[in-house]
């Protein structure tokens, strides 16, 4: 469906296009199939290979994209139920030239071997049946998968379509967890377990994660307008996120500066998650431990994060996962 596809891209893809700037060489390929080499531009220095898998009732569909990927991204996946089909999210990086290239047409491997290990509870929003409390049981396909949970609010931009809460297989960078960001506008959530449905229950809200005593400054957009001064408000963080985030990039709409304000667990302070959950480029991340140590007037704290990435980095599953999720992934949407 229409859903699952947008899903797809906003978890996992990155540009496909060719750059100018001379660095790594990667196959580049659409979902329609067609590839070329191309030459990735400064600041993505590994190529991947990102498939969608739709099955159901016996027929699969298989959807795949190659193109250059952030230095920090790692192989993720991630399989859940919706309806009456399971859908499996998979990305894979390496870091030479052309290693992403097309397998040899073979005998593909099926999307669930024989082989069994953990069994997860699976729902999805795009049916409600996370919502609805109606989980079916998902036998992951790896043995080094967990059981997911992600939880992907992002403010106004949600539709009944999104993937808001999703459970099942796989593994995310970030797990075990539990971690995740929040503001006035979004909340990005990912708890991993290893355990027989460990992932079931309640769906997860931002207001049913208890407060932990700290504050920092929310907002979302240009720094001289949503951002600035006078318009941020300090809010009281809550479960994992005892950091208070600042990003900052572009998000490639003709603002030159795109701010990110919030609480973050420590684990998200890292330039590749927000890249990846905001759409932005250029990204410059820092967080700090003091109430409200996040104010735009105010730097008396010590932060921590990298310098801003040079290169370009595309919103893609996340999944990320987490937007979901944008494999963080996001995504969504991670580590």
């Amino acid at each position: 469906s229409q859903q699952q596809y947008l899903f797809f891209f906003l978890f996992l893809a990155a540009p496909t296009c060719i750059p100018v700037s001379w660095g790594l060489r990667c196959m580049l390929c659409e979902t329609s199939g067609r590839c070329q080499v191309g030459e990735c531009p400064l600041g993505l220095d590994l190529c991947r290979t990102t498939v969608l898998r739709i099955w159901e009732e016996g027929e699969e569909l298989e959807k795949v994209e190659r193109g250059c990927a952030h230095p920090n991204k790692t192989n993720r996946t991630m399989s859940y139920r919706t309806g009456s089909q399971i859908i499996t999210l998979t990305e894979a990086v390496c870091e030479s030239d052309l290693c992403n290239q097309p397998k040899p047409v073979g005998r593909r491997t099926p999307i669930f071997p024989r082989s069994r290990y953990l069994e997860c509870a699976s729902c999805a929003s795009s049916d409600r049946s996370c919502e609805r409390g109606r989980h079916q049981s998902l036998q992951c396909r790896n043995p080094g998968e967990q059981c997911l949970e992600v939880v992907t609010h992002r403010g106004l931009e949600s539709s009944p379509e999104d993937e808001r809460h999703s459970r099942g297989c796989g593994y995310l960078p970030g797990c075990p967890g539990p971690t995740g960001f929040h503001n006035n506008h979004t909340f990005h959530f990912l708890r991993c377990c290893n355990t027989t449905n460990c992932n079931g229950g309640p769906v997860l809200e931002l207001e049913n994660l208890p407060l932990n005593d700290f504050q920092c400054y929310s907002c979302e957009g240009s720094s001289t307008e949503e951002c600035s001064s006078d318009k941020i408000s300090l809010i009281s963080c809550r479960g994992p996120m005892t950091q208070c985030l600042e990003a900052t990039g572009s998000n490639g709409l003709g603002a030159p500066s795109y701010t990110v304000r919030g609480c973050a667990a420590p684990s998200w302070c890292q330039d590749l998650h927000m890249a990846e959950t905001f759409s932005l480029t250029h990204v410059n991340v820092s967080c700090c431990s003091g109430n409200g140590c996040n104010h735009p007037a105010r730097d008396t704290q010590p932060r921590i994060g990298g310098a801003p990435r040079p290169g370009t980095t595309h919103l893609s599953l996340t999944i990320t996962l987490l937007m979901t999720a944008r494999l963080w992934g996001g995504t969504l949407l991670w580590t």
